[in-house]
């Protein structure tokens, strides 16, 4: 996963999706998160609102 948020291939990483999530939006529409977004911070619905993409890394259960 590293690789790709780090490597310089935009087309790539705009097209593949990691997860897709509901929209804050008024609409709760459906949204595709790509690694482009995870980049930029930032996942637009089909309506034009604005998500806000946080990445956040935990250790596995065993770990804890």
């Amino acid at each position: 996963m590293f690789n790709w948020l780090f490597s310089n291939n935009v087309d790539k990483s705009n097209r593949t999706v990691v997860k897709t999530l509901k929209s804050k939006g008024s609409t709760k529409t459906a949204v595709p998160i790509t690694i482009g977004d995870i980049k930029s911070g930032i996942a637009i619905d089909a309506y034009g609102y604005k998500n806000e993409v946080v990445l956040f890394l935990r250790k596995n259960k065993k770990d804890r």
